[in-house]
């Protein structure tokens, strides 16, 4: 529950790349520009302006410190280049101070245009993992030829750089609130503990956070309590009275209660179902919120993606 996108390895701090099987992620923000494909599958966008839904071939587009989540019924295979603004720094700084205005790219409503950065995302996925020779000057090029494209393409608009100093101060802040939360949700946590840790009044903090991540401070723990319970259900014979406990409900109503709202289903059904699932059926929803696959792992998927005819 605790792997943020910005923590897998990688030997360029200015981007990055990787696919994961995604079954869930909690609203989060990054510093990065990020460019999402999803390669199969499909997935619930969901940020603050509403929510989106996503089918293979789909790109969504995410401009830096814009809270989004993720949900998918079965894992959705997701292929993400995040990119730091910092990147273009040196001979285009105006990505310091530019927003994209789209949020998807309709693979159905706009075919060639989806095609064309599946195929930048392709590449430069492909030299990546194919360790080829000078790669990062291929894939610095790519890079370069992906935002040229859709700088071109697809409307944007500057950011003042009094607002944008704003902006890097909020992003500040709401990667402090989100840390606080994710290394103490399975304990009791009220909202003013997370005031006192940031000095804030409560309920400019209460209106922050609503105005940030398109929910509530109790329905954001909620749903991370409430990932932790499915793990715990399907990976331990744990009583619901425990598991409900280590989530961080104070009581098994309220864990019935959220855990209902986000699944669809109470603890108990769902374990039932899973247990008369089918194997295959199992082993997709045991997996945990996100499974980053390795180097090797990826450019055999992509390979095989490639060779469908997808890219």
């Amino acid at each position: 529950m605790k792997s943020e996108y910005e923590i897998i390895s990688h030997n360029n701090n200015n981007f990055h790349i990787f696919l994961v099987n995604l079954l869930y992620r909690t609203p989060h923000i990054h510093k990065d520009y990020e460019i999402s494909l999803v390669v199969d599958g499909s997935s619930l966008l969901i940020t603050p302006d509403g929510t989106t839904a996503l089918s293979a071939g789909d790109i969504f587009v995410m401009n830096p410190f814009f809270s989004h989540e993720l949900k998918a019924d079965v894992p959705a295979l997701i292929l993400s280049l995040q990119v730091a603004p910092s990147f273009f720094t040196s001979y285009y700084p105006q990505m310091e101070q530019t927003e994209f205005d789209v949020t998807l790219l309709s693979h159905a409503r706009d075919p060639e245009v989806c095609q064309k950065v599946r195929s930048f995302l392709f590449d430069l996925a492909y030299v990546y993992y194919n360790k080829e020779a000078y790669g990062s000057l291929k894939c610095a090029s790519l890079i370069n030829e992906l935002f040229f494209y859709l700088l071109t393409t697809q409307m944007h608009h500057p950011i003042p750089k009094k607002e944008k100093q704003a902006f890097l101060t909020r992003g500040k802040r709401m990667r402090n609130i989100l840390h606080y939360i994710e290394e103490h949700y399975t304990e009791k946590l009220l909202l003013s503990d997370i005031a006192g840790q940031e000095k804030l009044d409560l309920y400019y903090l209460s209106h922050f956070f609503k105005e940030c991540f398109g929910v509530t401070f109790q329905d954001y723990v909620t749903k991370l309590r409430c990932e932790r319970a499915r793990q715990l259900l399907l990976l331990t014979d744990y009583p619901l009275l425990d598991i409900s406990i280590s989530s961080g409900f104070s009581d098994t109503k309220y864990f019935n209660k959220g855990f209902q709202k986000q699944y669809g289903c109470t603890p108990k059904e769902y374990r039932k179902n899973f247990q008369n699932a089918k194997l295959e059926q199992q082993q997709k929803s045991m997996l945990t919120t996100q499974e980053f696959l390795s180097e090797s792992a990826s450019l055999v998927t992509l390979e095989k993606a490639a060779a469908s005819g997808f890219f």
